[in-house]
């Protein structure tokens, strides 16, 4: 930049006069706003509230930036509004111009605000369940909203049923000033189950919503054949196919919780379980039809509360004469020499027809073996079948032949086998804290009692461990067969309590079968108990419990729903143990599973019930008095063969006629407070079992439960 000296004055002269007309034209630069650029020119909002800041620059005359005060304003605060900084927000849908001023100069940015759908959200009429068919009483309704949250008027919503079936009121509707759109009635379709609806906008990035439902059947308008019809069947006979009717809503689909109820409309015969309430599958079943008399038999299913009703068809026949003879049950058994097979054997008598033939004798004899029977003579009952009271076999190989009375019988007479087995269960009892000659009576009598049930021998085991049934409990180094029994008699919780625990310690693998176990005692009540003439009932309780009742149940996969994970009815599943409870007056069972196992619930006030007898024992409100209940009670304390056939379905070969006679006490398992139960408990011991292999290694530590 040229600098210009300006001289003082010294003469007033033409030539002074010049100088300072020539210095004159040096004086400061001010700059002028003559341009403003903003740093957008288009803005662009599709939620209302979203903000963006523009700035502006302000040019001089010559072009150079300039320092200067811009004022901001908006040319329509309805749409769009801005700060004294320059921060623009969106205010509502339309166009405007923001105006950056900065003396004569401005400079505008063109502004849209043009909402975009970005959520629906539904605001009434999801997850209603009604009757199909039906229109759901809450109507259905969405709002729209933009990126922000703010509602959208005018919006157009599309509506379409996607599953069910059914239908709405409208397919398509505009959202009002609140964002949401009318009410949108859904009628659901005929199809039982979830339906559904889902909603969209055709604009937008919003996502679609499902609105959903549950149709549940209409009221039975009908009840049609599912099963049973058009059967025949000896006379006295039930027929092969227990009658079943489906019952149906006026869409076809299926009703359940409606209650039918069968009943013999003609020919006489019987029913059980003739009150049946459908399922699901709308599906009622009668538990079995005995036909009458000769001819048409008839029974009748209707649905309680309505006049509808099916009838079933079925002809009861008269046997012809025998024609043949075959085996029911009891061929190829092993018994105990000197008892009875555990199966009676049975056949059964049929006419050319194949129907079961009454009133024939069949003559049952010991062929081979040297055994015998009981009731040998025996005539075939309604459904043809005839059994013999009871076969007692020899030693080694037997057999046993059933000649029907007549000629021509294909069949006759029918052999059966079965092989008589030596007693080969060995129990060892043990008594590392000593024993009087007393109680050691009692407890060579409960061994010999359970070498009678079980007899058949197990696999032997090396077993070499340090105090394998935890703390102050023997050593064992030897070979094991069959298994090893330390009874400990010693003090526990003092008189009236617990009598006595235990549990196996050592286990086989694969099988689970015991071969190694504990029993305890406590001494405060053993004098009392023997006084009582119970003791000896409490050493054969204890010793089953080490053989595995109750205790390698779960291990086995016989437990199911027990108590200690949350089940109301832990219930033995075992078939033979299922068929012996039914066998033994529990076949009309119907509060549960059968078989039940102890639960605690459901007894008398104040009588404790835990950990130690819930899961490994019988029922105590279900079985009372049975010896492997979880309670002992005053009296005789029966052992079951319901409880052998357990320990067969344990794996042990069992002989059934060790059993004691008993009847399930109370099939209908609605508690009984029998004031002659003393409140004595026993416990299942919680300690850590061993599982070994045939070596006696270690395989497993099943830790206690």
């Amino acid at each position: 930049m040229t600098l210009h000296r300006c001289w003082p004055p010294l003469v007033f002269s033409l030539a002074a006069l010049a100088i300072v007309v020539a210095c004159k034209g040096t004086d400061p630069f001010v700059p002028q706003a003559t341009s403003i650029q903003l740093s957008a020119t288009t803005v662009n909002f599709a939620s209302i509230g979203a903000s963006q800041q523009l700035t502006a620059v302000v040019f001089d005359q010559r072009g150079d930036t300039m320092a200067a005060t811009v004022v901001w304003s908006s040319n329509d605060n309805g749409v769009a509004t801005v700060t004294p900084a320059g921060l623009v927000a969106a205010a509502g849908n339309g166009s405007t111009q923001v105006v950056a001023g900065a003396g004569p100069v401005n400079a505008q940015a063109a502004v849209t605000v043009a909402q975009v759908a970005a959520q629906i959200i539904k605001t009434k009429g999801d997850q209603q369940t009604d009757t199909v068919g039906n229109t759901l009483p809450i109507p259905l309704a969405v709002r729209v909203n933009d990126g922000r949250g703010n509602p959208m008027q005018n919006v157009t919503v599309n509506l379409a049923v996607i599953a069910g079936g059914g239908s709405l009121s409208a397919s398509s509707a505009l959202t009002d000033g609140t964002g949401v759109i009318p009410d949108i009635f859904w009628t659901l379709g005929s199809t039982v189950g979830p339906q559904s609806v889902q909603v969209s906008v055709p604009a937008g990035t919003a996502a679609p919503v499902t609105f959903g439902a549950t149709a549940a059947s209409g009221p039975p308008v009908a009840v049609v054949r599912q099963a049973g019809d058009s059967q025949s069947a000896a006379v006295g006979n039930p027929v092969a196919i227990d009658p079943a009717v489906r019952v149906l809503d006026a869409f076809n689909n299926p009703v359940a919780n409606a209650v039918v109820v069968f009943a013999v409309s003609a020919g006489g015969g019987s029913l059980t379980g003739a009150t049946d309430t459908t399922g699901a599958s709308g599906i009622a079943t009668v538990g079995s039809w005995t036909l009458g008399a000769a001819g048409t038999n008839n029974l009748t299913a209707t649905v309680s509360g309505t006049a509808l009703s099916f009838t079933f068809d079925a002809t009861a026949l008269v046997p012809g004469a025998p024609a043949s003879v075959v085996v029911i049950a009891g061929d190829n058994q092993t018994g105990l020499i000197g008892y009875a097979v555990n199966f009676d054997p049975s056949v059964r008598v049929l006419d050319a027809a194949s129907l079961p033939v009454p009133n024939v004798q069949v003559d049952f004899v010991v062929a081979t073996g040297g055994g015998s029977v009981s009731g040998g003579s025996v005539m075939t009952a309604i459904d043809g079948t005839a059994t013999v009271d009871s076969w007692t076999v020899g030693a080694g190989a037997n057999s046993l032949t059933a000649t029907v009375t007549g000629a021509g019988i294909a069949g006759n007479p029918v052999t059966f086998s079965a092989t008589g087995a030596a007693a080969a269960f060995h129990i060892d009892v043990r008594y590392p804290l000593g024993v009087t000659p007393a109680q050691k009576e009692v407890f060579d009598s409960a061994v010999a009692f359970w070498e009678r049930t079980i007899f058949g021998d197990l696999p032997g085991a090396f077993a070499m461990f340090t105090a394998p049934c935890g703390p102050g409990t023997p050593d064992i180094n030897e070979f094991v067969d069959d298994v090893i029994i330390f009874a400990m008699l010693d003090s526990i919780d003092g008189p009236g309590n617990v009598l006595g625990g235990a549990t196996p310690c050592l286990i086989r693998q694969g099988s689970l079968l015991p071969g190694l176990g504990i029993m305890t005692f406590d001494t405060a009540d053993i004098a009392t108990t023997i006084a009582l003439g119970e003791f000896d009932e409490i050493v054969m309780h204890e010793m089953g419990h080490v053989l595995g009742f109750g205790t390698i149940w779960q291990g086995l996969g016989l437990l199911v729903g027990p108590a200690r994970t949350g089940g109301t009815d832990p219930h033995f599943i075992g078939s033979q143990a299922v068929a012996a409870f039914d066998a033994n007056g529990g076949a009309n069972y119907s509060a549960g599973v059968r078989v039940p196992v102890e639960n605690c619930i459901g007894l008398p006030p104040g009588l404790p019930c835990g950990q130690g007898q819930f899961d490994g024992h019988w029922r105590e409100t279900v079985f009372g008095d049975e010896l492997m209940s979880s309670y002992l009670d005053t009296g005789a304390n029966p052992f079951s063969v319901i409880t052998v056939a357990a320990m067969g379905d344990l794996g042990y070969l069992v002989n059934y006629a060790a059993a004691q006679n008993y009847t399930v006490v109370n099939p209908s398992a609605l508690p009984q407070l029998r004031r002659a139960m003393r409140p004595l408990r026993d416990v299942i011991l919680r300690i850590s079992i061993i599982v070994i292999d045939a070596q006696g290694r270690v395989v497993e530590r099943i830790p206690p439960r």
